[in-house]
């Protein structure tokens, strides 16, 4: 009797987890999300694109763990959000650590400042760029998220340079740096862009255009250089960062009916954890049965920090009293 109690239990349990796999498989938006890489004209070229068309993906700003006016490294925030993907965000005071340009997260401004170009992202993944000059500031309603940074390089196709207009006057920013961008495509993909080799504010224009941006704004650059894709560091900065600018999973749930033991199976994921549920046919959860993987997706995707143990998925079968 025991035997097959535990038989049971040990195939119920293998069928819980094959159905894991494939749910979070059919939501996986690897057809939506790329990395590439180019040569023009003698410089380096990284880009991710991202098909902002698919509510499976989702625009995000990242912060440091102790919020404004402070930094964190790279790797950290990465391993901390679980991103898919991301790259430097705006520019900051290395001194203060105080970002240049206004912060939007969660639809409201945590910081504002008058300087750089506007980008706004909606929650429907439509990207808005608003030309704003120093000392103006900008309309949040709408966005989700976003943020002030620049200088703009492309609108609608044309070149748009003209960075003193926008508040920028520091020499560093002008002649060759390695620099970072960020672009829409006219069919809706948004372009995250990593000049690896020293090119002007001119030529990251030309590169964008080239790429099928129509719009697209400069992003922190030099030694602020950085870019993370599925597991990949691509770009490591030389110092900590204070924002970066996040590719997510649009968070999702399902339930599934494990109808020869009466069971119901619910999956639970967004960026940050994967949380597998059983659930008695009685229907009363017990969170102390809850499984959750933490998606250390961040710098290896197939390697969850808490596994499920033999003993928690017999516990989770037990039926309750």
């Amino acid at each position: 009797m025991y035997r097959e109690r535990s038989t049971l239990t040990l195939t119920l349990a293998a069928l819980c987890m094959l159905l894991a796999v494939a749910l979070l498989r059919s939501v996986s938006p690897a057809d939506s999300l790329a990395l590439e890489n180019y040569r023009f004209s003698g410089a380096r070229v990284y880009v991710i694109r991202a098909d902002l068309s698919d509510p499976r993906l989702r625009i995000d700003i990242g912060l440091p763990a102790r919020g404004l006016a402070h930094s964190e490294l790279f790797e950290s925030m990465i391993r901390r959000r679980a991103p898919l993907a991301a790259v430097t965000g705006t520019y900051f005071c290395t001194r203060s650590l105080i970002p240049v340009g206004t912060i939007i997260v969660g639809g409201r401004k945590i910081h504002v400042s008058c300087i750089g170009n506007t980008v706004h992202f909606l929650g429907s993944n439509q990207v808005i760029f608003i030309d704003t000059v120093k000392g103006q500031d900008c309309d949040a309603a709408g966005a989700q998220c976003g943020l002030r940074t620049g200088p703009r390089l492309l609108n609608n196709s044309q070149y748009a340079l003209n960075p003193r207009r926008e508040g920028f006057h520091h020499p560093g920013l002008f002649g060759t740096h390695s620099r970072m961008a960020l672009g829409v495509t006219r069919h809706n993909k948004l372009l995250l862009v990593s000049v690896v080799t020293p090119v002007t504010f001119a030529k990251t224009a030309a590169i964008m255009k080239a790429l099928g941006a129509v719009d697209a704004v400069c992003l922190d650059g030099g030694s602020s250089s950085a870019m993370y894709y599925r597991g990949r560091l691509i770009r490591r900065p030389g110092r900590a960062l204070t924002n970066i600018i996040e590719v997510r999973s649009a968070p999702f749930a399902t339930g599934v009916r494990l109808s020869e033991a009466g069971y119901t199976l619910f999956i639970t994921r967004d960026n940050a954890a994967l949380c597998i549920v059983l659930r008695h046919p009685s229907g009363v959860p017990n969170e102390a049965q809850s499984a959750v993987y933490e998606q250390a997706a961040v710098l290896d995707p197939a390697t969850p920090r808490r596994p499920l143990s033999r003993a928690m998925l017999r516990e989770a079968f037990r039926p309750q009293a």
